[in-house]
């Protein structure tokens, strides 16, 4: 059932005519004080000599708050007083240049004292209005100040949170690949041989022992493939062409349709470590989402540079975007897109010519934060 707003209703439009009219004639960008001097005497003027054409039976009090209001605003509260008592003058000598009431008149004096009291409560209103309103665009602007301090200083953290965990997992990477891998695969020999050597006896063990080397080799093969997945959190720009072309080589040897890699231009001049790893990832993010989900027989990964910048391709000739993507889906796409983002580049996902999704990711040819380090 829709919620009603009938109640509130007839305040929005005057509301929003407030804000309308307050930002029509800002503080901070006011004209010339001699300009604006002369827009309001010549408002003034114009409003007296109409009031003079019409004669003494119509009144044209109201009119005069156009430039009240203005003076206001661009020159400040005394100015508007002035302005206010400059039109209360100038009607009176409207009604005497038309043969009106004479200025000593009881009744007319009366009529001006109620016209400058009315002025002079509008404009204490209308000044308790725009300084309001300048204080709450100072507290705005303020606080706009404060999150994007809140946010370089959060960018920055991560930052130096993706440098200490680039270097902690290379470091964990080349552990396992020179040490744990090398200590294995020398237990590896060293059970193959005495292996070997129980085999040459027929001993009862032999069999054991033809089992241990199994399970070494398994180990190294484990070893290498953990320390191949953290040792790729730092892809150099060098790396990262032939990295593409082997995951697409590996997508297809393991999950069977055909997946291909295709560059063209010169990559390695928008590139650097940072670069290469976040793209490499977003690559194969997309690869195995359009193979998990898209059912295609196709997939081609495309890098490529141009004049603007560098842009990759991932497109699949699956089943398409879903037309309701189901709660709690699409994580792997908001990574991707924070990616994207972290390097300042752009991150689409649309439907590929023909049939299946096409994924877009464009970076600009330099982002200010050069800094930024992958995490996987």
């Amino acid at each position: 059932m829709p919620v009603s707003v009938e109640p509130i209703a007839p305040a929005a439009p005057r509301s929003r005519a407030v804000a309308w009219w307050l930002a029509r004639f800002p503080r901070d960008r006011p004209p010339p004080r001699g300009l604006a001097l002369a827009v309001v005497a010549g408002a003034v003027a114009g409003i007296g000599w109409a009031d003079y054409l019409t004669g003494p039976q119509i009144s044209f009090a109201p009119f005069y708050l156009a430039p009240i209001a203005l003076s206001l605003v661009w020159l400040g509260w005394p100015a508007a007083v002035g302005t206010a008592a400059g039109s209360v003058v100038v009607q009176i000598l409207g009604n005497l240049a038309t043969g009106g009431s004479t200025a000593g008149g009881l009744t007319a004096s009366w009529n001006r004292l109620v016209e400058l009291s009315f002025y002079l409560i509008v404009i204490r209103i209308l000044h308790a209005l725009v300084q309001l309103h300048r204080r709450l665009e100072q507290r705005v602007r303020e606080r706009t100040a404060a999150l994007e301090h809140a946010i370089a200083a959060r960018d920055e953290l991560q930052t130096k949170l993706f440098e200490v965990s680039r270097r902690e997992r290379g470091a964990i990477g080349h552990e396992l690949h020179d040490g744990l891998g090398q200590h294995l695969t020398a237990l590896s020999f060293a059970a193959n041989h005495l292996a070997g050597k129980l085999s040459a006896t027929a001993h009862p063990a032999a069999a054991d022992a033809l089992h241990l080397v199994s399970m070494t080799q398994a180990g190294i093969a484990q070893t290498r493939q953990i320390a191949r997945g953290l040792l790729l959190a730092a892809v150099e720009p060098a790396e990262l062409l032939p990295k593409l072309e082997e995951l697409a080589g590996a997508l297809q040897a393991e999950h069977g349709p055909a997946c291909r890699f295709e560059h063209s231009g010169d990559p390695a001049r928008c590139l650097d470590g940072a670069r290469s790893a976040h793209l490499f990832y977003i690559a194969q993010e997309a690869a195995l989402n359009a193979l998990r989900h898209g059912r295609p027989t196709a997939v081609t990964i495309r890098l490529q540079a141009t004049a603007a910048g560098l842009e990759l391709i991932v497109t699949d000739n699956g089943r398409g975007l879903p037309p309701a993507p189901a709660p709690g889906s699409g994580m792997g796409l908001r990574i991707m897109a924070h990616r994207a983002e972290l390097l300042g580049g752009t991150f689409r996902v649309e439907p590929a010519p023909g049939a299946g999704v096409q994924i877009r990711c464009r970076l600009p040819l330099r982002h200010p934060a050069e800094t930024t380090h992958p995490s996987p």
